[in-house]
């Protein structure tokens, strides 16, 4: 590429633009310049310009040029020249308006492509007619009938003058979720989630099975499912058998993930009331293994600091994944960690007819198989209800409350309460035969059972001498007699001899 190098009064050379020049876009050549055209050199000098009283440069440029080139066209500063100045800036509005004009061209600019006409993409009209109020009814009697259908009230019991949330329902029921799709199943729900009232009116919300997002519509979750990176609770993975496995999700470090866990757990738990204050809480997340990532199937949660030694909070086992034995198989997990803290735990009370219907079947199995060992251990000393709390992981009380309901405690005759020997007078009086049946049908029934050698977990409190210690170390305060709970938990046993 060239570049035209003129002179005045000499001939023009071409002259090698530098590649820089040319990738810069300076590599254009200029137009030829004349003798008439102003330079530095044919320029009137601007004292001149100020002795006639003429300014503006760009206005004196065109004339000067126009009196070398004709000789007869107005002087500068002219009355004529004065006259014509007004019709050019009437052409240089008119030019401007004319631009703004077809750029504000409706035909030219449709804001929604196949659903408004140049017609009704015209904004410039703001109050609204009565042609638009009648429209405006007409869409709102349609709205509330669809949120009549779908909600299930009739639409008589609704007010089309307020919005359509839970407290316009006039008779106090709220809207629910009829209906989940988490995964490959698609299950009803029992109770009213309190999910945000965009989310509520919908019958149906898909839920991703790995982050537990919830939305409205199959088209986003389908979507979501093709972007979402996480293929497993947001947690550390302490247990692992086969193709079972628990996380341990932290509910201060994970908030909004334990939110829509307990929002999940409470469309199938009438009790639960814990939905977004999950910070004091430790959830312990139950999935299945295959292939394409960890599939939730139930959760149980604890409190991090309990002064009742509560292991349990809220345990829930999705619908689909019911009559598998994974309630049994939590309370055992939940059962395993107490004994690795060192500390009998037992649920939070009061139990549920179901829940209590759950623990006490897995009480009932775990003191019967430490009986049945003893039993065949001829050489094997006599136990006591301490001794069975220790090994079981479960509180005095629920031993005792499971042994009377049993009818295997019994009172000896002719002893008391206060006797000299520390004995509480009662006595445990075991029919092995029904343990024996016991036993084989619940393994029949319920064959998974927790591995405690697959369990890599340290606890997230520790019991000392001098009270809790945090791993974090972080203490809290000793008890006021100086003995820790352990202790003084064991102070008084009711029953301390086996009798078989």
């Amino acid at each position: 590429m060239t570049k035209t190098r003129t002179t005045r009064g000499a001939a023009t050379t071409p002259v090698r633009t530098p590649k820089k020049e040319v990738q810069r876009g300076r590599g254009r050549p200029p137009k030829r310049l004349s003798e008439t055209t102003p330079t530095k050199s044919n320029r009137t000098p601007k004292s001149a310009r100020k002795a006639r009283g003429d300014t503006k440069d760009h206005e004196d440029e065109p004339n000067s040029r126009a009196g070398a080139a004709g000789g007869d066209s107005k002087a500068v500063g002219s009355d004529d020249d004065q006259q014509e100045r007004p019709a050019a800036k009437r052409r240089r509005t008119y030019a401007k308006r004319k631009h703004a004009d077809n750029a504000l061209d409706l035909d030219a600019c449709i804001f929604f492509p196949n659903r408004l006409d140049a017609h009704e993409a015209n904004s410039e009209r703001f109050i609204p007619t009565a042609d638009d109020q009648l429209a405006f009814e007409a869409v709102r009697a349609e709205a509330a009938a669809a949120d009549s259908r779908i909600t299930g009230i009739p639409q008589s019991q609704l007010d089309p003058s307020t919005p359509s949330t839970p407290s316009a329902v006039v008779s106090g029921v709220g809207y629910q979720v009829k209906k989940i799709r988490i995964g490959v199943y698609e299950i009803d729900s029992w109770y009213i989630s309190p999910y945000p009232d965009e989310y509520s009116r919908h019958p149906l919300l898909y839920i991703c099975e790995f982050c537990l997002k919830y939305m409205k519509s199959e088209y986003t979750y389908h979507r979501h499912c093709m972007k979402c990176a996480l293929r497993h609770p947001p947690g550390d993975e302490i247990y692992r058998d086969g193709n079972i496995s628990v996380f341990e999700v932290d509910g201060r470090k994970n908030k909004v993930y334990c939110q829509n866990l307990c929002l999940i757990g409470k469309m199938f738990l009438d009790t639960k009331t814990l939905y977004f204050d999950v910070e004091p809480f430790l959830f312990y997340i139950l999935c299945e293994y295959d292939s394409s990532g960890y599939h939730f199937a139930g959760y149980y949660s604890k409190e991090k600091r309990c002064a009742q030694d509560y292991n349990l909070s809220c345990i829930m086992i999705l619908p689909s994944k019911q009559r598998e034995g994974y309630g049994k198989l939590l309370i055992e997990f939940s059962y395993l960690l107490s004994k690795k803290e060192g500390t009998p735990g037992s649920p939070e009370k009061p139990l549920s007819d179901f829940g209590l219907l759950s623990y006490r079947s897995y009480w009932r199995r775990a003191i019967y198989e430490i009986l049945l060992a003893m039993h065949a251990d001829v050489a094997a000393p006599a136990v006591s209800v301490n001794e069975l709390s220790t090994q079981t992981g479960m509180t005095v009380d629920d031993i005792i409350s499971t042994l009377q309901t049993d009818g295997m405690l019994q009172r000896l005759p002719g002893s008391t309460t206060s006797s000299s020997n520390n004995s509480s007078g009662y006595s445990i009086v075991v029919d092995i035969d029904r343990v024996s049946e016991y036993l084989d049908k619940a393994k029949q029934k319920n064959p998974r059972r927790i591995n405690p050698s697959m369990l890599m977990w340290t606890p997230y409190l520790t019991k000392g001498p001098f009270g809790t210690i945090n791993n974090t170390g972080d203490s809290e305060a000793p008890p006021a007699n100086g003995v820790s709970n352990a202790a003084s938990g064991a102070a008084e046993v009711p029953v301390d001899e086996l009798s078989v």
